[in-house]
């Protein structure tokens, strides 16, 4: 009996072909949304997450002025710049274990070979964020040689202009999570100011907005066990120039940003799902009513309730599994393609999750279009399943 029970449901889509392509689109479009909304929420969290982490600073020092509220994870430059001097001032405080200074410039249109890259400036003596890195890959940068970010297809030995000269790159660093620094091309910093000086010196090459000495951030590392509130007021406190913002506030500051922007995604979702269960409903009562007949000869064969009932369940799941795969695979496509797209979008750091969470989150989006598809074609089945055999006939007959 299930054999035959799924026979005649296939037989009966493959019949009804843009009947079951409506339903397929449909509950396909409310799949994708799903399956987008859940994969952003877990990648952009663990994201965050995983670029705090690859930072690997306790506090942040910025300009007074700039909006520090997870900008530099955020794929933009803390804004303004300020003296290098104060690297070696805050490494005195207590319980700082040291101090890296971060120079981040913006390509733009006539310095370089394209725009809206970050060239980032790194001291190998004090970095402990890229340096250890570069260190173990390839000792040490020669004077044209720099390191990629995750974000671009350079493989070793790609050349790139900068202002106008000519860097090769050596090697190409993991995905990090911070936006700037997977879209980042990675210099000696003092290098970055010889870049500065020569671009003011060539009229036919853009001026670098930067000068000697000067930084986009300080990151801090605290010892173990050191309070980074106490020690980010501290710098206030002596600095009141500068802006020291904890590496976990940043962090929840952009996690509440997010999550306003993912609950609004589940919302459209919600309202796609419910169109969608709505839409199944209707066009399988429509269904019902033009299939009387087929119901009727099939009770008077001998079919129980229960198998007619079941028959239009079972066209419901076989719609509901090729709709949510199909959404799944588009949903999955267009997170992929168009990943960098979504970054600058979206404004937030992102990296596809791990294969086993996509399998997971899949699983789950298969099991809520199967219990909604139970919902929309419950009313149809039932219907269906209480029609008389004579009356069934004689109904589906006019």
């Amino acid at each position: 009996m299930k054999m035959g029970l799924l026979h005649l449901a296939l037989q009966n889509l493959r019949m009804r072909k843009f009947r079951t392509l409506g339903i397929v689109v449909a509950i396909a479009i409310a799949s994708s949304a799903l399956f987008s909304s859940i994969m952003l929420m877990k990648s952009m969290s663990s994201t965050l997450e995983l670029g705090m982490a690859q930072l690997g600073a306790d506090i942040m020092v910025l300009p007074g002025g700039a909006e520090p509220e997870g900008s530099i994870l955020l794929g933009t430059s803390p804004g303004g710049y300020f003296s290098l001097s104060y690297a070696d001032r805050i490494a005195t405080l207590e319980d700082v274990a040291g101090v890296a200074p971060i120079v981040m410039v913006e390509t733009r249109e006539g310095c370089c070979f394209r725009e809206g890259v970050y060239i980032v400036g790194f001291d190998p003596a004090r970095d402990f964020i890229v340096n250890p890195w570069v260190e173990k890959q390839v000792g040490a940068l020669g004077a044209f040689e720099a390191i990629a970010g995750s974000g671009y297809g350079w493989i070793p030995g790609s050349q790139i202009q900068l202002y106008g000269f000519t860097f090769t790159v050596v090697a190409r660093m993991p995905a990090t999570g911070v936006a700037s620094f997977d879209r980042g091309v990675f210099i000696p910093v003092d290098r970055l100011y010889w870049l500065a000086e020569r671009s003011r010196e060539y009229p036919e090459i853009a001026d670098m907005p930067l000068k000697p000495g000067q930084v986009s951030a300080l990151m801090v590392q605290l010892e173990p066990d050191a309070d980074p509130v106490s020690i980010a007021r501290a710098i206030e406190f002596q600095f009141p120039e500068l802006r020291a913002v904890v590496a976990e506030k940043a962090l929840s500051n952009v996690k509440r940003q997010m999550q306003v922007l993912l609950r609004s995604l589940l919302v459209l979702s919600a309202l796609t799902w419910l169109t969608a269960v709505i839409l199944v409903s209707v066009i399988l009562s429509m269904s019902v009513n033009e299939r009387r007949r087929e119901f009727g000869i099939l009770r008077a064969l001998g079919a129980t309730k229960r198998f007619i009932f079941g028959q239009v369940v079972v066209e419901a799941y076989l719609l509901a599994t090729a709709g949510s795969v199909l959404g799944m695979l588009t949903g999955y496509l267009f997170l992929s393609v168009f990943q960098e797209l979504i970054v600058g979008f979206l404004r937030m750091p992102y990296l596809l999750p791990s294969k086993l969470y996509v399998a997971l989150i899949s699983i789950a989006t298969i099991d809520v279009a199967l219990v909604l598809a139970t919902v929309a074609s419950f009313y149809p089945a039932y219907r269906s399943a209480e029609l008389e055999p004579y009356d069934a006939i004689r109904l589906g007959e006019r």
